[in-house]
């Protein structure tokens, strides 16, 4: 049977991560929730900005555990020349005291407070077939 994924390598994550900017935030709690959000990749970690209130603080509160997925879909590359590729981290966040060890200086809101992903799992995979074709027909 063959393959249909391949597993990146360190460097391709690390470049997979610093061309990306948007991702999927899942959260445990009473029931599955998951948004997406933008992030930025600095010194190696995986930030986000999270408001200090809401159904997000509240599920925090719960649980730090979270699932982070980046996925870069084959129809949003040119002529569908790349493989889909995915990566999915499992962790929990960690809250940021320090922001210039991370060169975050602007100043944000205080109803707004930045983390980083403390990773526990991550796979990173990209597809060798190309059944994305099939749903990126043009018009």
């Amino acid at each position: 049977m063959m393959a249909y994924s391949k597993n990146l390598t360190k460097n391709e994550i690390e470049k997979f991560l610093k061309n990306n900017k948007h991702g999927i935030l899942s959260m445990a709690g009473d029931k599955p929730y998951a948004l997406p959000m933008g992030y930025m990749y600095k010194r190696k970690s995986i930030l986000l900005g999270l408001v200090t209130t809401g159904r997000k603080k509240k599920y925090l509160k719960k649980s730090k555990n979270i699932c982070f997925t980046i996925c870069k879909p084959r129809w949003y590359v040119d002529k569908l020349k790349d493989p889909c590729t995915t990566l999915v981290i499992e962790g929990s966040l960690e809250e940021i005291k320090n922001r210039s060890y991370y060169g975050l200086k602007m100043e944000i809101p205080k109803t707004v407070q930045t983390y980083k992903i403390k990773v526990a799992k991550m796979g990173a995979r990209k597809c060798n077939r190309k059944p994305c074709e099939l749903f990126a027909k043009k018009k």
